[in-house]
């Protein structure tokens, strides 16, 4: 027993040793020293994954050239020789006008629940399941969840579209820009509609091709009400974007204003009113209603029988650079 009891002192310093080395490596290279420098509290693995996060992103960016084009509700003439909306109830709030577009770079994907825990992750942030609440106190009502969540049926699947908060999107592509010196950020709203119509082309639907996805299309029973894995709903569309038309709805940097498509008639890479109450949310889904110029407002937060409820949805971020980008992170 004395043997015994003399090994397992020794032993037990060394097993708790080996498991602080585990949880403290050094950078293995150059470019984790700067990952390390750049996120002094993240955890060796937490680093792996950013700079796998980083690199994905990075080889992800679609390169959009600019242009001049018509954003916004262009209508048709009928054979009365009358022109009129597409949609007429929203007529004011997307009346048509001529945007001109400098060159950028949009995420071929939705952001994903992998990438976005890793954020979490790496900045401190909880990971929670946010809950509404009433009040206007959601803290409480926040619950913690494991990262990573490796179910095809979870709301957070790693390769699910993640949703969160207007703030929180924004937060992530500006942390994107932080960790790579690119100027990354949520896309505006004419940004996204030019890409969505294939360079500003007169698409009445933002899909792969143009057209509604009708009951006898081959692809109309992989949409579904939920979100689905980024990129396995319908094929991505001409410039090589998926999901800009269906799967989560998503954020884009601008406020709402009915009246600022009418307000700016001609305009050069407009970025919206200056301020506002609600953000700009696309993507709101295939159906004879979603056009390809379709918006709505959000708020922070929104009340449904009674009781207040977060507004979350899912979003990608845009890089506004006149040449592709070109940055070499190390695998």
């Amino acid at each position: 027993m004395l043997k015994l009891s003399a090994f397992s002192t020794l032993l037990i310093p060394t097993l708790l040793l080996a498991a602080c080395k585990a949880e403290t490596q050094p950078p293995r290279d150059s470019y984790d020293q700067q990952l390390a420098d750049k996120l002094p509290q993240a955890s060796y693995e937490t680093r792996q994954k950013v700079r796998e996060l980083l690199g994905n992103t990075i080889a992800n960016l679609v390169f959009i050239e600019g242009g001049t084009f018509i954003m916004g509700d262009w209508g048709s003439v009928g054979e009365d020789g009358i022109w009129r909306p597409y949609f007429p109830p929203a007529a004011e709030e997307t009346k048509a006008h001529q945007v001109t577009l400098s060159n950028y770079s949009l995420g071929k994907y939705e952001t994903t629940w992998d990438e976005y825990d890793t954020f979490l992750l790496a900045t401190g942030r909880k990971i929670v399941y946010r809950a509404s609440g009433t009040g206007g106190k959601y803290a409480s009502t926040d619950s913690p969840r494991e990262p990573y969540e490796s179910s095809h049926e979870s709301s957070y699947y790693i390769k699910k579209p993640a949703q969160d908060r207007w703030q929180d999107a924004k937060d992530y592509c500006l942390w994107l820009g932080e960790m790579t010196g690119q100027a990354f950020d949520l896309p505006t709203d004419a940004q996204y509609e030019y890409a969505a119509r294939n360079r500003g082309q007169k698409w009445l639907y933002p899909t792969y091709n143009g057209q509604n996805v009708d009951y006898d299309n081959p692809y109309f029973d992989r949409l579904e009400q939920s979100t689905s894995p980024i990129g396995t709903q319908l094929p991505a569309n001409p410039l090589g974007l998926f999901d800009i038309a269906e799967n989560a709805k998503e954020w884009v940097n601008d406020w709402f204003s009915p009246t600022y498509y009418s307000e700016n008639p001609a305009i050069t890479d407009p970025k919206g009113p200056n301020e506002g109450t609600e953000k700009i949310v696309r993507s709101l889904g295939v159906g004879s209603l979603s056009f390809s110029f379709s918006r709505i407002g959000m708020p922070p937060v929104v009340e449904v029988l009674g009781a207040e409820h977060l507004v979350r949805n899912g979003f990608r971020c845009s890089v506004n650079s006149n040449a592709p980008v070109i940055l070499d992170i190390p695998k």
